[in-house]
């Protein structure tokens, strides 16, 4: 064998390892990916079942729009300088909620995180709390413009519009659904009716 010839292979050789090395490097790296982002998935997820956040949650879904019917309160919202020791607390829940959504949506919005798990998991409730945060960014916005929740509006963008673009949701097409029996629907409906005024 000539010495060209055994370089020929060495270099071959050479170049195969490197490709291989190469593959792998990327296999590793696509792994590692999946694994960070399912590690943020569940971080995120571990944070909206906190006690903290869910109480927050609570005062915004259903005590927020009762608040915001006193002018003081809006007033504090405007002017945070004015917060009293009553209110520091409910602007603290209130915080909590929409500051989480726009730390999500800047995660969404530079692809730390993707976007299809996360508007499957989180849509119905980004939609729900810009709703009844929405009064509230409107009013902070007077002062300091539309950078105020800027992320969780465009999350909620994006969330509205995968939602109205699977109206049904995302159950696979061609898979059999469960046939679910309702048992307690007539005496709810009745309870219902009972309850409304008379």
């Amino acid at each position: 064998m000539s010495l060209e010839l055994i370089n020929t292979f060495v270099t071959f050789g050479t170049f195969v390892v490197i490709a291989a090395t190469a593959i792998a490097a990327i296999v590793q790296l696509r792994h590692a990916r999946s694994s960070n982002h399912i590690a943020a998935l569940n971080e995120l997820r571990e944070t909206t079942e906190t006690p903290d956040f869910q109480t927050a949650l609570y005062f915004v879904q259903a005590e927020l729009s009762v608040k915001l019917e006193d002018p003081a309160f809006r007033y504090q919202v405007a002017s945070r300088s004015t917060r009293s020791d009553e209110t520091r607390p409910l602007f603290a829940k209130i915080n909590a909620i929409g500051n989480y959504y726009e730390n999500l949506g800047v995660l969404v919005k530079t692809g730390l995180v993707d976007r299809e798990p996360v508007l499957q998991l989180w849509s119905g409730i980004v939609v729900q709390s810009w709703e009844n945060l929405a009064p509230i960014a409107a009013i902070a916005r007077r002062g300091r413009g539309d950078l105020v929740w800027e992320n969780f509006e465009y999350l909620t963008v994006l969330a509205r519009d995968w939602m109205a673009a699977r109206p049904r949701g995302t159950y696979p097409a061609g898979v059999r659904r469960i046939d679910l029996k309702d048992e307690w629907l007539d005496a709810d409906r009745q309870y219902a009716t009972s309850l409304a005024p008379k």
